[in-house]
């Protein structure tokens, strides 16, 4: 019995824990549905099955259990296997990025190929000469047959540090594609291993290596972490972006010219109208540029006040020929600010003022079993939606509404028309 057994029970005990709650944050992120994570996860579960067979290794060699050399033997030969394993799915981790960035050559596949077919032939002399190498340890007499079998186990494990030498090739070879990120995490997988079995020739009862692979797994869900964080922010900057997006394609010098002229005009026929028409102009910018602070969600009570806002500046403008009729049937939700008064626009713009003698916009709020449901109907000019998005004002507007729906609260949106027979766009908002 030896204090380092009982040492590395314990490193292998902790390095189990890390593995499983790693195991278990990446599975329930969103970083899960990329190629890379799920290259990742089989490295996570193969490292924890060959930890947890080293810990009954272990305990069995410390233990006095009566009868256990056959059941002793079977983990010894499982436990060189789990290595090489990890070393396949690590090269096929390092393709997996490198393809993500950049056409990689014929050379650099074959290379990949090379080092994979090592780690099988590792993988076969182990299962094949390993058995042999136990079974001729107990008779002396076949000393010469035990010393080579034991050079072709060496000449096995060499294999495996071709495939990491292959791996760090590749790296190295590509590392302009590369942040200083991803090129030292991924060094990690082949660095750190190196270093292990380094420390293992003088402090040769402690094992090392698949702590080593632990800390090269910790590493990269800290790169993986690093990154969610990066594209966090990125979101929420190509947010910020689209909310001005949005508010500048709605407050456009037309729309300020002919609402401030309407106003003129009423001041002269209606005071009364033109008084209320000043304060829903100036409620309607003040609401523009509150949702560029509007960081979250919001109701869609907030949001229809201020689209009727708008509306009423609009009937200022079209006069009779522009009606609208509300159906709100449901309230309580929450959604992302100009979601619904950027397609309001475009069916006033592209359907009512486009048509002779104008029409009628209906705006309806229903609830379903499963989500609450926006309508935006017309019976305007119509549109053939394809040829809308040509216009890159309202395609940025429809592109910016879907994107932030979809984003921030799993909703959805369609629009379709048809010339001369109006158009219908749809909100979805699922339930929480």
């Amino acid at each position: 019995m030896y204090s380092a057994d009982y040492i590395d029970i314990t490193i292998n005990i902790i390095n189990v824990i890390i593995c499983i709650l790693i195991l278990f944050f990446v599975m329930t992120s969103e970083y899960r549905k990329l190629k890379r994570s799920r290259i990742f996860i089989r490295i996570i579960i193969i490292n924890i099955i060959g930890l947890f067979v080293i810990i009954t290794e272990n305990i069995f060699n410390i233990t006095p259990i009566a009868d256990n050399s056959i059941l002793t033997k079977a983990l010894i030969i499982l436990i060189p296997l789990f290595g090489p394993v990890i070393l396949i799915f690590y090269i096929q981790l390092v393709i997996t990025i490198l393809k993500e960035k950049t056409t990689i050559s014929k050379a650099a596949q074959i290379a990949a190929y090379i080092a994979v077919a090592f780690c099988f032939i590792d993988i076969a002399m182990t299962i094949v000469l390993l058995p042999f190498a136990m079974y001729y340890m107990t008779d002396l007499s076949h000393y010469m047959v035990l010393r080579e079998l034991n050079d072709w186990l060496l000449f096995s494990r060499f294999l495996s540090f071709g495939c990491m030498i292959i791996g760090t090739g590749l790296l190295i070879v590509y590392k302009k594609f590369l942040s200083i990120r991803e090129l030292l995490t991924l060094l990690s997988y082949a660095v750190l291993p190196i270093a292990a079995i380094l420390i293992e020739l003088f402090l040769w009862r402690l094992s090392l290596i698949n702590f080593s692979i632990t800390l090269a797994v910790l590493i990269y869900y800290a790169s993986i972490q690093s990154e969610l964080s990066q594209q966090i922010k990125q979101k929420e900057l190509e947010l910020t972006q689209s909310k001005v997006s949005i508010m500048l394609s709605q407050i456009q010098p037309h729309f300020l010219y002919n609402a401030l002229s309407a106003i003129a005009q009423l001041c002269d026929e209606d005071p009364l109208k033109a008084k209320k028409a000043t304060v829903d102009f100036s409620a309607y910018l003040r609401s523009n540029m509150d949702s560029l602070n509007d960081k979250g969600l919001i109701s869609v009570e907030k949001e229809l006040e201020h689209v009727k806002g708008y509306l009423d500046l609009e009937k200022t403008m079209y006069k009779d020929a522009l009606n609208v009729v509300y159906n709100i049937e449901a309230s309580g939700f929450m959604l992302p600010p100009l979601s619904i008064q950027p397609i309001v626009e475009n069916a006033v713009k592209h359907g009512i003022g486009q048509k002779e003698g104008g029409g009628t916009i209906n705006i309806s709020v229903r609830e379903a079993e499963k989500e609450f449901i926006v309508t935006v109907s017309d019976d305007g000019a119509g549109y053939n939606t394809d040829k809308l998005f040509e216009n890159m004002q309202a395609h940025i507007g429809i592109e910016n509404v879907r994107q932030r729906l979809k984003d921030q609260c799993g909703g959805t949106f369609e629009i379709s028309g048809e010339s001369e027979k109006g158009t219908i766009a749809v909100i979805k908002i699922p339930k929480k």
